[in-house]
């Protein structure tokens, strides 16, 4: 069966609030993320919680889609972040559809395919923008829950083997200019 995601999932827009250094809740910002979507490091809370943010907060498994500027990506939000909200880059989808896995719909979501068709319209000179109607009329089958976890699974080893290449490399240069150096001495 065929659905839209504006039909399995509730999606509205992250805040633009003004930050403070005594804050109690997360403002997850793009740049606290890396390429991936996942978390550089355990941000800081900057947001005063004056009882008008329960609409925003973010629970366990809600999907934030970096929609602005050329670094798109989708991530899932882990209650153990803490008590967050997402700023204005982000969409934040919430899934109604109770046959879709949140960490499913966020790898569909950041395949190199849905990026590209969703790059190619997005609006705006300066900075580029993805629109809500644009990530609500993406269009896929519902695999089964099974297919989903093997889905996931797989393209999660795929990114582990990637940053071992990427250590394993980092390591060989290191060793080889160690090496080179020892030769001059």
């Amino acid at each position: 069966m065929r659905v839209k995601i504006e039909n399995i999932a509730d999606i509205q827009s992250g805040l633009y609030l003004k930050t403070e250094p005594d804050g109690d809740v997360i403002y997850l910002q793009i740049k606290d993320f890396d390429s991936n979507g996942r978390l550089i490091f355990n941000p800081e809370p900057l947001i005063k919680d004056n009882g008008k943010l329960s609409n925003h907060l973010l629970f366990e498994g809600d999907l934030l889609f970096a929609a602005k500027g050329t670094s798109n990506f989708c991530t899932v939000y882990k209650k153990e972040i803490g008590k967050a909200v997402a700023t204005s880059s982000f969409f934040v989808l919430r899934i109604i559809e109770p046959r879709i896995l949140p960490d499913f719909l966020c790898w569909l979501l950041n395949t190199p395919g849905i990026l590209k068709i969703l790059k190619s319209s997005a609006v705006g000179s300066s900075i580029p923008s993805i629109t809500k109607s644009m990530i609500g009329d993406i269009e896929f089958e519902i695999p089964s829950i099974e297919k989903q976890r093997l889905l996931v699974d797989i393209s999660n080893l795929q990114v582990r083997e990637e940053e071992l290449y990427k250590s394993i490399s980092y390591q060989k240069k290191a060793l080889t200019d160690r090496i080179l150096f020892e030769t001059i001495k």
